[in-house]
């Protein structure tokens, strides 16, 4: 079993802790909301199993957010041969205090490339819960897009939309296991297997669940339109904790502002960790995607069977 570390950064009181008890040891959210948790004192690491994967866990007081910036001993300590570095921060800080927020996350980039850790740096705009508006996913988008050309860097950092709230628990389930899969062998090569069959259409994405309904793999054309994302994932979200499948029936999901064709396979067969096939697309019919499904399926067969 491969073991990585993972290291969660943040400003006090912006939730990495809360994070890491509902996700990692069943903590029940709502009642961390009634009786908050006292800030971490000190790094504290925990060891968790993902898929074929063993996380090393490290969760940083955020009081001490900025000795860590400036301190390279600590820097060392906290990051060398850290896979990831989950940097989180939360709607109300970032409305009130964004360049703040921009300089933490440019200074975790010079440190990175610094000491060379090569270190994957993640981030969690986190309560999103808070944001209210009729058109989220484009708001959301907006945000993302605000972020990056904030940050003025030379690239762009993966940005998920996490709430711990009852309604909107997946995007947190979602976000992390979409960050360990790059870990895993076997997502990697199925994810290489999905990139390459979209890579020649348009307006298509692509996800795959695992056994526990979270998605562990998104692809996408660099022209599918990101602000469905929002609906997307709410949509999957509900059809898997529904009685009855809210897809068996349909060709098609409301994604707010665009329809798109969809189709779903379950490709458990190939490997215990896998579950579903999620094909969305704005341009390609169900034969389409169909002839998707048979090529990725195929692919899968040599290397499992």
């Amino acid at each position: 079993m491969v073991t990585k570390r993972v290291a969660l950064v943040g400003k006090p009181e912006v939730g990495k802790t809360t994070i890491k008890k509902v996700i990692f040891e069943g903590e029940d959210p709502n009642e961390l909301v009634l009786f908050p948790l006292e800030a971490t004192i000190g790094i504290k690491y925990s060891v968790h199993e993902f898929m074929d994967l063993k996380i090393s866990l490290l969760d940083t007081p955020g009081q001490s957010l900025p000795i860590l910036l400036q301190d390279e001993e600590k820097q060392i300590t906290s990051f060398e041969n850290t896979g990831a570095i989950i940097y989180i921060f939360d709607y109300p800080t970032w409305i009130t205090d964004s360049q703040d927020i921009i300089d933490d996350i440019q200074t975790l980039y010079k440190i990175n490339k610094k000491h060379n850790f090569g270190s994957k740096i993640v981030l969690f705009l986190h309560k999103v819960d808070l944001l209210i508006d009729k058109k989220i996913g484009s708001r959301l988008d907006l945000i993302r897009k605000q972020i990056n050309r904030q940050l003025e860097l030379p690239e762009d950092f993966p940005i998920y939309f996490t709430s711990l709230h009852p309604n909107l628990i997946y995007t947190i389930y979602n976000a992390i296991s979409d960050i360990f899969s790059n870990f895993s062998i076997d997502s990697s090569k199925l994810k290489e297997i999905v990139k390459k069959t979209i890579e020649k259409s348009s307006k298509t994405i692509c996800f795959v669940s695992n056994q526990d309904d979270n998605l562990i793999i998104q692809a996408s054309t660099p022209d599918f339109d990101t602000t469905t994302l929002y609906y997307l994932y709410e949509k999957i979200y509900q059809s898997s904790r529904s009685a009855e499948d809210a897809f068996s029936n349909s060709k098609f999901i409301n994604a707010g502002s665009k329809l798109l064709y969809m189709l779903i396979e379950d490709i458990g067969k190939f490997h215990p960790n896998f579950k579903n096939l999620l094909f969305f697309s704005e341009t390609l019919k169900e034969n389409d995607l169909s002839e998707f499904v048979n090529e990725i399926e195929e692919d899968l067969s040599h290397i499992y069977n």
